[in-house]
């Protein structure tokens, strides 16, 4: 692993994680479960994959541990997001609020805008960390990663 590989890593975390931003819009606006992205562990995403078998190793970089935690949030509220909608929505069909004698279908925008807010605040603190990180990492000098950078 070399300053270039970790930058480059580090860069493509942030459009990969904004599109979870985009497919969380979706899900807001109604679009059809198979035009949405299915949820992903945070494991097995490119920035998940790289932090379990590399980014661990940067011990000297304390904020790449809180940015993970971070990027395990991401997922848990992208994944919450999704399943409530489409749990909610088959649900929704059958589910009525009655006044009155007159069945109302039940609006669960707003819900799903908060946990959409949520993903939006989460995802835009990651990136801020990733870029703190990447100018970090860009400030070391090529040699600083074979004296023990990644002990």
């Amino acid at each position: 692993m070399n300053k270039a590989h970790i930058i480059k890593s580090l860069q493509q975390a942030k459009p990969d994680h904004i599109e979870w931003i985009k497919q969380g819009y979706k899900l807001v606006k109604g679009v059809p479960e198979d035009q949405v992205k299915k949820p992903v562990d945070c494991k097995d995403c490119a920035f998940g994959k790289w932090y379990q078998e590399e980014g661990f190793k940067l011990v000297n970089i304390p904020q790449l541990r809180d940015v993970y935690a971070l990027h395990e949030e991401i997922h848990k509220a992208y994944t919450s997001l999704y399943y409530i909608t489409f749990d909610r929505r088959k649900k929704a069909r059958s589910t009525l609020i009655t006044a009155d004698e007159v069945e109302v279908p039940v609006d669960e925008t707003p819900f799903r805008m908060k946990k959409l807010k949520d993903l939006e605040k989460k995802t835009v603190t990651m990136i801020r960390a990733l870029n703190t990180i990447e100018k970090k990492v860009d400030a070391m000098q090529e040699q600083d990663f074979d004296n023990g950078w990644l002990n």
